[in-house]
C-alpha cells in the first residue's frame, strides 16, 4: 500500500509540521524526551512522527523493540477478543481478568522493564486515539506514568484533546499538529508521489483530491493509488479530474448516509437525526469533522441541483411568478449562509468536545426551513 510504502520514516521528511519536528529534533539529539501529548485533526502526521522519533533515538533495529504501540480504537471495540489475540500480550492473558485489568497489567510491567537498547535510558508507549480510552483507565495511566518515569515515556495521539483528562494532559508536552491543508504540505506531498509513481496529476485532479482528502494524509494518498489503479486499467498514465472523482463516488466518500441526515433534518425528525450520528461515529468509528464535512458537501450539492432544476424551467412558465421565485432564491440564500455560520461554530466546537454527536445534533437541528 502507498500508505506504508511512502510513509515518513525520518523526523526530516514529516510534512507541514515544522515547529514541532523542531522541537522534537533537539530532544531527539540528547537522546532524552518527555511524555507528549500530540493533538491535531487524522491523516497529520502524529504517528508517523513517533515512528520517526524512536528511529532517531534508537536506531533502525532497535526502535521496534523499544516501542509499544497501543491502537486505543481495537482495545474499546474489541477487548479481550483483541487483547486474547494480540501475541504480544499472551503471557500477561487471563480468561479469568477483566479486559481492564489485564489492559492495566500490560501497561504496568512494559513500563517498568529496561530499554532492549544498551544505550537506551528509556522505552516508548504510544497511545494512538488516546481520547477513546474509558476515564478510569485514563487516571490509572496517571499513576503508572509517576512510578514509571525513569524507564518508560508515554505518549498520546487524538484529534480530542479535551477527551483526555487533566491529570494526564498536564503530565505531558502538548504538541499541535496543524492540518496538512492548511499549508500546502498535502499538495505537495501528493504532487511528489504522482511524480514517484510515473503519473501526471492535472491541476483540476489535484484540487478534487485535496477536497476529497480534507487535510487527511492517509485518505489523499489512498484515493491517489485508487485512481492511480484505475487509470492503469485504461492504459493510462494522466489522471484528471474525472478520475478521482469516479473513484471517490464508487469506492468510500460521499456517504449516502450524509444526504439521509439532511432529510431526517430537513422534516424534524431528531430522532432519525441522532440515530443516523450515532451509526455514523459510533458504529462506523467516522470522525464527528469528517461528518460534518460530508453533510455540508451534501447541503451544497442539493442546493446546486435545485438551482439547475429551476434554470431549466421555461421562461412562460417562470413568467407570472418571477418576482416571488427571486425572493425565494433570495431567503434561501439567506437561509443557506446562516447555516454556514452554524456550521462554523460547530466546527469550533468540535475541537474540545467531549461528547460530538451533541454539537452536530445541534447544528442539523437548524436546517428545518
Amino acid at each position: 500500500m502507498w500508505v506504508e510504502k511512502y510513509r515518513p520514516r525520518q523526523l526530516d521528511e514529516i510534512a507541514g509540521q515544522a515547529e514541532v519536528v523542531k522541537q522534537l529534533k533537539g530532544f531527539v539529539k540528547e537522546k532524552t524526551l518527555p511524555n507528549l501529548l500530540l493533538w491535531g485533526p487524522k491523516g497529520s502526521g502524529k504517528t508517523s512522527l513517533v515512528y520517526a522519533v524512536a528511529r532517531g533515538l534508537y536506531g533502525d533495529d532497535a526502535s521496534l523493540l523499544n516501542l509499544l504501540h497501543i491502537e486505543c480504537s481495537d482495545f474499546v471495540e474489541q477487548r479481550k477478543k483483541w487483547l486474547k489475540e494480540e501475541k504480544r500480550f499472551r503471557f500477561f492473558y487471563d480468561e479469568q481478568k477483566s479486559a481492564i485489568d489485564i489492559f492495566k497489567a500490560v501497561v504496568r510491567e512494559y513500563a517498568v522493564l529496561s530499554p532492549v537498547s544498551a544505550n537506551a535510558s528509556f522505552k516508548l508507549l504510544f497511545f494512538s486515539s488516546a481520547d477513546l480510552l474509558p476515564l478510569n483507565l485514563q487516571q490509572a495511566l496517571r499513576r503508572v506514568m509517576e512510578r514509571s518515569n525513569k524507564t518508560c515515556r508515554f505518549i498520546f495521539a487524538t484529534s480530542k484533546p479535551a477527551s483526555v483528562v487533566p491529570a494526564v494532559r498536564s503530565r505531558c508536552l502538548n504538541l499541535h499538529f496543524t492540518a496538512l491543508d492548511k499549508t500546502g504540505a498535502l499538495d505537495a506531498l501528493l504532487a511528489e508521489i504522482a511524480e514517484a509513481e510515473g503519473l501526471k496529476l492535472t491541476v483540476g485532479a489535484l484540487k478534487t483530491l485535496k477536497q476529497f482528502a480534507r487535510g487527511d494524509a492517509g485518505a489523499g494518498i489512498n484515493i491517489l493509488e485508487a485512481a492511480a489503479a484505475a487509470a492503469a486499467a485504461a492504459e493510462a498514465k494522466t489522471i484528471g479530474e474525472g478520475r478521482i472523482k469516479e473513484v471517490v463516488q464508487n469506492a468510500f466518500l460521499q456517504r449516502k448516509e450524509a444526504e439521509e441526515l439532511l432529510d431526517s433534518a430537513f422534516r424534524g425528525r431528531r430522532k432519525k437525526v441522532r440515530e443516523g450520528l450515532e451509526a455514523l461515529i459510533k458504529d462506523e468509528r467516522v470522525g464527528a469533522k469528517e461528518v460534518l464535512a460530508e453533510v455540508h458537501e451534501a447541503l451544497r450539492r442539493r442546493l446546486a441541483r435545485e438551482g439547475q432544476g429551476e434554470e431549466e424551467r421555461g421562461e412562460e412558465e417562470r413568467g407570472e411568478e418571477e418576482r416571488g421565485e427571486e425572493e425565494r432564491g433570495e431567503e434561501e440564500a439567506r437561509w443557506f449562509a446562516k447555516l454556514v455560520l452554524h456550521e462554523a461554530e460547530a466546527d469550533f466546537k468540535l475541537c474540545n468536545s467531549l461528547n460530538p454527536i451533541i454539537h452536530l445534533e445541534e447544528l442539523l437541528a437548524h436546517f428545518l426551513f
